[in-house]
């Protein structure tokens, strides 16, 4: 929704005292427990047919009963497109108020049901792919392998993508390398990691100018490198190779130089790493929404990167 007339610090203000207003609504209104569970799924599986499947209800049920709950608060919650399904404003501000209401629940039938205050919870992350399996799957490990019954959710994903990530509620944290003007977000530094330049050590796959391999064409983890070691006019090709992972791989096959993170590489023997006037970092940023209700859970999991994070970069 863009509300003219206004920069954008001034709309995210403006969308967040409407959110404040429409949950002092809501928390008025006595709605349909169903319908709230119905439109909740959806919101989260983007797709009605796969929420239908998870809710064991018919599709023709599960509309309905979104279409009940849209009319009882007299506004669109859903837009449905060719794409899929997104949210409109009011309907952001129902889930969130929804996630919370499912995150009391659960930590309130722990509580009554004498079990662990983090049993039956879910942990849903979004990084990008340097730091998500080196980095935030192990430092959360101690968690997911206690006897808690936990789910987990892990979404590899570009940077560009991951604020969208946390804001329509489908994961409740993101990692990101940078902070961002959004007066909704809370960060938390969780430590720097190292860039290097790395490539083979079969000086035959060298080339002149070099071919260096990033993500994609709106990746500038090179430029920035060499620009902060005083190279901006470093000349050099460029090819793409979706993540990391990628990247190590064409470096390792001779199709290329690459900048990557130090702690994924540390331990392997294949690559030479060119020596550079300046060590170059790049923090690693915990972020979450400020306002939704924190469950014990989700205590837990920024209690456990904060800890164990800095130890794996």
């Amino acid at each position: 929704m863009a509300i003219t007339g206004f920069n954008s610090l001034t709309q995210l203000n403006l969308l967040s005292a409407c959110s404040s207003f429409f949950h002092v609504y809501l928390d008025n209104m006595k709605l349909n427990t169903d319908r709230l569970n119905a439109f909740y799924q959806v919101a989260l599986d983007k797709n009605f047919c796969q929420a239908a499947d998870n809710l064991f209800i018919t599709q023709s049920a599960l509309s309905q009963r979104v279409l009940k709950l849209e009319q009882e608060l007299g506004t669109s919650l859903l837009i449905r497109s060719p794409e899929g399904i997104g949210l409109t404003e009011q309907g952001k501000i129902l889930f969130e108020y929804v996630s919370d209401l499912q995150a009391r629940e659960q930590d309130v039938l722990n509580q009554v049901t004498g079990r662990s205050a983090i049993a039956n919870g879910i942990i849903r992350v979004g990084a990008f792919s340097s730091v998500m399996r080196s980095v935030i799957m192990p430092s959360l490990l101690p968690l997911i392998n206690s006897p808690h019954q936990l789910k987990v959710e892990f979404f590899s994903r570009e940077l560009r993508e991951l604020p969208h990530l946390l804001l329509s509620g489908e994961v409740d944290f993101i990692v990101v390398d940078a902070e961002f003007t959004d007066p909704r977000l809370q960060f938390q530094l969780l430590g720097h990691e190292t860039l290097v330049h790395i490539r083979s050590k079969v000086s035959e796959h060298r080339l002149d100018p070099p071919i260096f391999l990033d993500h994609d064409a709106h990746d500038v983890t090179t430029f920035n490198f060499f620009d902060s070691q005083g190279m901006a006019d470093f000349e050099f090709d460029r090819c793409f190779y979706d993540d990391v992972y990628g990247l190590i791989d064409g470096v390792r096959l001779g199709f290329g130089e690459a900048v990557v993170s130090e702690h994924i590489i540390k331990d392997s023997d294949d690559f030479e790493i060119v020596s550079h006037t300046k060590t170059v970092t790049s923090p690693v940023i915990l972020c979450y929404v400020k306002n939704r209700y924190m469950s014990a859970l989700q205590k837990q999991v920024i209690g456990h990167l904060q800890q164990n994070a800095p130890r794996y970069l």
